[in-house]
């Protein structure tokens, strides 16, 4: 019979609101995994052909307006978990992206001829981003935001003009800018969760170099631009966990009826994290095993201490031992003979919930007394 009065019937009451699934969800862990979805996005710019003593020179802008594409790859991060608090790295990459075309429809810019274009576009992008989140199993609402880096082209294409048989040239520029966005996970289980998220990135201007133009005859002028990114992106993402650990087993039930007298009675004292001090309700408890030994006939019984993972199994080892002793001179002092104690510490060894390296769990930090 299991006599536990804190954080076991804390953990009991639990289990019994909650459902079982919601429980089992680790976010910890590297993971990785596609995505796929729209794109809608400016590519802002202007182009200047360079004054010369033919001509005072020209600039004009690029079209503005929202192009929207399908876009889609994949992402790769690692998360740290602390109780509800989820926090990590990612970085992405995906191809894709806008393409907007400004047509020069009548004559007035040196030597760019009516009937030119030029198209501004972006292709690839990616991105490294910190992540936060706060998880309410099975779900992960998280805010994200870091670098992002793209490619910006532009292509013009220069109709003829009466002194110039008209030409295709291009550059590309990588552009740099800030990221951020935000999204809601969902955990199929431990190891598969689906995401949608939302992003927004400025990735700001750089300069191209589109070569010269004929702005009058035998004469030639630098024709130049800046281009610019502004994103918005949606994405459903499929995430897979590498390493997540197997969910742990249910918390234990309610006390049973007590079993016939002959059978062993087994009274657990929880403690503090990294504490090897008796709290008021574990001496409640081993109040009880005293009592329990005082009324049956003197037998020797077992005082075992554990710890949970959360430190170096050598510490670990001495703090299971420094409770256990603790627990012994506690009923030492409520009649309970040295002699008839067998007083040992087993350390992270037999967890009552089996947990990975480094977690915290209140219900594997206690000291076992066992009474044949």
């Amino acid at each position: 019979m299991h006599y536990s009065i804190n954080a076991a019937a804390a953990a009991a009451l639990f289990a019994s609101i909650v459902p079982a699934s919601a429980q089992t969800v680790v976010w910890g862990g590297p993971y990785g995994g596609l995505n796929l979805g729209a794109d809608w996005a400016t590519t802002p710019g202007s182009i200047s052909v360079a004054p010369n003593p033919a001509t005072p020179g020209s600039t004009f802008g690029l079209t503005h307006h929202s192009d929207t594409t399908v876009t889609g790859g994949g992402q790769i991060g690692y998360n740290y978990q602390f109780n509800n608090f989820v926090f990590g790295v990612e970085g992405d990459i995906r191809g894709g992206g806008p393409s907007n075309t400004t047509s020069i429809g009548a004559p007035g810019v040196p030597g760019v001829g009516p009937g030119s274009s030029f198209t501004a576009s972006s292709s690839v992008n990616g991105s490294v981003r910190g992540r936060l989140g706060y998880a309410i199993d099975p779900f992960l609402l998280y805010v994200t935001g870091g670098i992002a880096v793209a490619d910006a082209n532009v292509k013009a294409t220069l109709a003829p003009t009466g002194f110039s048989p008209g030409s295709i040239r291009s550059d590309s520029a990588v552009v740099f800018g800030p990221t951020i966005g935000g999204g809601l996970e969902y955990a199929l289980n431990n190891n598969i969760s689906l995401a949608a998220e939302y992003r927004y990135t400025d990735y700001g201007r750089q300069n191209v170099n589109l070569g010269s133009t004929m702005v009058a005859p035998g004469v030639s002028a630098p024709l130049s631009g800046r281009v610019g990114v502004h994103d918005n992106v949606a994405l459903l993402k499929i995430n897979y966990r590498f390493d997540a650990p197997p969910p742990p087993p249910p918390p234990m039930p309610a006390a049973t009826p007590a079993p016939p007298p002959t059978a062993p009675k087994v009274f657990i004292v929880f403690f503090d994290w990294d504490k090897d001090t008796i709290t008021r309700e574990g001496m409640q408890v081993v109040q009880q095993a005293a009592d329990a030994y005082k009324s049956g006939a003197p037998v020797q019984i077992q005082v075992t201490g554990y710890t949970d993972r959360s430190g170096a199994p050598s510490y670990n080892q001495r703090l299971s031992e420094r409770r256990a002793n603790n627990v012994a001179k506690a009923l030492a002092r409520l009649g309970v003979p040295q002699n008839q104690m067998s007083v040992s510490g087993r350390g992270e060894n037999d967890n009552r919930v089996p947990t990975a390296d480094g977690v915290r769990e209140p219900q594997n930090r206690r000291v076992e007394i066992v009474t044949p």
